[in-house]
């Protein structure tokens, strides 16, 4: 199946989440690429020549941090749309990563058809306004 998002990174240091999101996207016809960290994030980032991607990182995440991942991947690439997935009880990090240029802060627990629509619109979203 054909998407409007060719490839989403997902930076979280919990496996599981990877396997699942990865299994969701997949599903979808998507390509994921994973990583545990923002600063193993931020090179593929950087490489990234289109709208035609999303970024799907856990709002609080050690190293960097999620708000400087944020912020380096607008700095980067200003159109690739990025999705927070915070727990309920954290609105203070949701609220800054809707601060810091997060397109969209999903709670956890995760609903498989709720995030896929919310990740693929957001890339279609990213595509139409990069379109000429």
């Amino acid at each position: 199946m054909l998407s409007a998002c060719d490839t989403v990174y997902v930076v979280d240091p919990d496996e599981s989440v990877h396997d699942a999101l990865a299994t969701l996207l997949q599903s979808a016809g998507v390509r994921v690429a994973c990583y545990r960290t923002p600063d193993a994030c931020l090179p593929a980032c950087a490489m990234q020549q289109s709208g035609n991607c999303c970024v799907v990182l856990e709002a609080d995440l050690p190293g960097i941090g999620s708000l400087a991942l944020i912020r380096e991947v607008h700095a980067l690439a200003p159109e690739m749309p990025i999705i927070a997935l915070a727990s309920t009880t954290d609105s203070d990090i949701a609220a800054q990563a809707l601060k810091a240029g997060a397109l969209d802060v999903i709670d956890k627990p995760l609903f498989g058809a709720h995030l896929l629509d919310r990740i693929l619109g957001a890339a279609a979203d990213a595509r139409y306004a990069t379109s000429p």
